[in-house]
């Protein structure tokens, strides 16, 4: 399970929500601005009023081109009603920090850190630090893993 992210994707509610609804629609065309989860990968949004409150974290589990599933009330936040209008925005939240603190990237207990085992898109490891994996790790056809001189990638 992987938390998925992408930069300066938010928009507005094209609908109005209730506290229970399991799901939301964003303005028309704005949803590819998201991460497009599939089981069991999922991205957190938050939902604020466009006077601030209320604010909820959720969980997004499935896009379908406007139209997200959610869980809500999540990070203790609480499930409120919002309208259409209101914010929907990817931001890092303070249980992902948290975890990445802790040592683990979904914040389990501080003891466990996952990896992928899939190369999906190109990466180039900083100069002047190494990095690791737990293998096996694929790099799919196309894509590369750029090592700086005096870098280096283990794979345990």
């Amino acid at each position: 399970m992987s938390i998925l992210y992408t930069n300066n994707a938010a928009t507005t509610l094209s609908a109005s929500i209730t506290s229970g609804a399991t799901s939301l629609t964003v303005s028309s065309g704005t949803g590819t601005l998201f991460p497009n989860p599939t089981s069991p990968d999922y991205f957190l949004l938050t939902l604020q009023g466009v006077s601030g409150t209320p604010t909820e974290i959720v969980k997004v589990t499935a896009r379908s081109t406007d139209t997200f599933t959610i869980v809500r009330a999540q990070e203790g936040t609480t499930a409120s009603a919002f309208t259409g209008g209101d914010k929907a925005e990817l931001r890092i939240t303070a249980g992902e920090l948290t975890g990445l603190t802790n040592g683990s990237a979904r914040g389990a207990t501080g003891f466990l850190y996952e990896n992928g085992q899939t190369v999906t898109e190109s990466y180039t490891i900083t100069s002047g630090k190494s990095a690791m994996s737990v293998g096996p790790i694929t790099v799919n056809t196309g894509i590369s893993v750029t090592i700086p001189s005096g870098s280096r990638w283990i794979v345990l």
